[in-house]
């Protein structure tokens, strides 16, 4: 028979919610010691929560602390990243610190009980630690990552990351748009050529997914609309601060598309509500990075590749890149200034790239077929998106596969879909790091990336 019952009540309601926490209450919390600033009558310790920080305030004459064992201990006993449970009362205050989250209340300490504390008496100050393009800076942050994202900011960073994800999810499950779960061990990469990943697979050589390209089009044969968030992996020998080679993305695919513009206009629409749900929930979090969230507009730019070179150069904005089948980085940040000062626009869609340079599931431009209905989408002088149309007719496949030295019985399970029928259809993907680094300010990608993973890096 069994003598242990499990109750249906969550172990964690016995204590408050410091988020609705009023004036006068008293009130029972856990969480981690982040600092401990000691005066002549007591002091004050800062609480980390998973919300952010809270401060309380301990008085010698009505304050008890005790240790693990039940003894009694005085407030310099207590060292950062000590777990204890807190009693105490809510009192109004006007704290400047803008780390601290809760900044219009304190708690008045009358009991400490610590549950654990470092096996150490050098814990790592994370409140010390910098944002700083320093490469040693960068260095000792992701070294000692287990413990770094216990910064304010850093802790900040994956608030946001999370809501991001969160508003991605909701809205487009809003408009009727399915979530899926792909592989990411694969036989063949999405995007072909040479950044992919390969790896022994009980004998047989097989790939890290670049992309669930194959997957959510063959999604879109069964739900019509389907998206996926999930990690994608580049074996690109770039050590910089806008590349990683494991990365986040944000994959959309819809169905029954008429144009390229209908896959544009959902992202648009999708951003809208991304945005705006940041800006509802994250408002502690841009403060904290003095972020200004990007400017969206009912109608956002839009430019061919080639009307982009002509441009700036006509306009003596960047030197000559008519012709060149890509834009250059300079570019990129030219037209977006140049979005931003005629169409008061931090997004601006560059469209019609060339067939040969793009993924060969990119529809050809049926009035051009030398170009693509393909688009990037740049956001405040960096590329967060590509997309377009893809084809949906086998022959087309084909045809595409055989001219670029493809071999398409390497793809049969792929070309079966469309053997099978699958309406027009296109999507997008979006870097889930890159985004909420450009939404922070964040200068290297790498920040927002929970544990980066880069040429040199695969620990911890």
């Amino acid at each position: 028979m069994a003598n242990t019952f499990i109750n249906s009540t969550f172990i964690q309601s016995e204590y408050s919610d410091v988020a609705n926490a009023k004036q006068g209450d008293n009130i029972r919390i856990y969480g981690m010691i982040q600092n401990v600033r000691v005066t002549k009558w007591g002091g004050f310790i800062i609480i980390r929560k998973p919300d952010g920080l809270l401060q309380t305030v301990i008085q010698n004459e009505t304050s008890s602390i005790f240790d693990e064992n039940g003894e009694k201990i005085g407030i310099n006993d207590l060292s950062r990243e000590t777990a204890i449970i807190l009693e105490g009362q809510v009192n109004s205050a006007n704290i400047k610190d803008k780390s601290v989250k809760y900044n219009t209340i304190e708690i008045a300490v009358t009991k400490i009980n610590v549950i654990s504390k470092p096996s150490t008496t050098e814990v790592i100050d994370v409140n010390a630690l910098k944002f700083s393009d320093d490469e040693s800076v960068l260095r000792y942050k992701f070294d000692n990552r287990q413990v770094s994202l216990r910064n304010p900011k850093d802790m900040a960073i994956f608030r946001v990351s999370s809501t991001i994800a969160q508003a991605f999810a909701e809205y487009l499950v809003s408009v009727g748009f399915t979530q899926i779960f792909t592989p990411k061990i694969v036989s063949e990469g999405a995007e072909g050529g040479a950044n992919v990943f390969k790896m022994d697979y009980f004998g047989k050589q097989v790939y890290l997914a670049q992309s669930p390209q194959f997957y959510k089009q063959i999604g879109v044969g069964v739900y019509e609309r389907v998206f996926e968030i999930a990690p994608a992996y580049r074996a690109e020998k770039h050590n910089t601060s806008r590349h990683l080679n494991e990365f986040i993305s944000l994959d959309v695919e819809m169905g029954f598309i008429k144009s390229q513009e209908d896959v544009m206009e959902l992202e648009m629409n999708l951003l809208r509500h991304i945005i705006k749900t940041v800006r509802e929930k994250c408002s502690h979090e841009l403060q904290l990075f003095d972020a200004q969230l990007p400017c969206l507009p009912d109608k956002v730019p839009a430019f061919r590749l080639s009307e982009v070179h002509d441009l700036l150069f006509n306009e003596n904005l960047t030197p000559d890149h008519r012709g060149e089948d890509d834009m250059a980085p300079e570019e990129e940040r030219a037209i977006c200034k140049y979005a931003k000062e005629n169409f008061g626009s931090d997004f601006v869609f560059i469209t019609h790239f060339p067939a040969e340079h793009r993924a060969f599931y990119a529809m050809n431009d049926p009035e051009d077929p030398t170009l693509t209905l393909s688009y990037d989408l740049l956001m405040c002088g960096i590329e967060i998106t590509s997309g377009g149309q893809r084809i949906h007719k086998e022959e087309d496949y084909r045809k595409k596969m055989i001219e670029r030295g493809m071999n398409p019985d390497n793809f049969r399970f792929y070309l079966d879909t469309f053997h099978n029928g699958m309406p027009p259809h296109g999507g997008f993907a979006i870097g889930l790091e890159r985004i909420t680094s450009f939404f922070l300010g964040i200068s290297n990608v790498k920040e927002a990336s929970l544990f980066p993973r880069d040429i040199n890096r695969v620990a911890p």
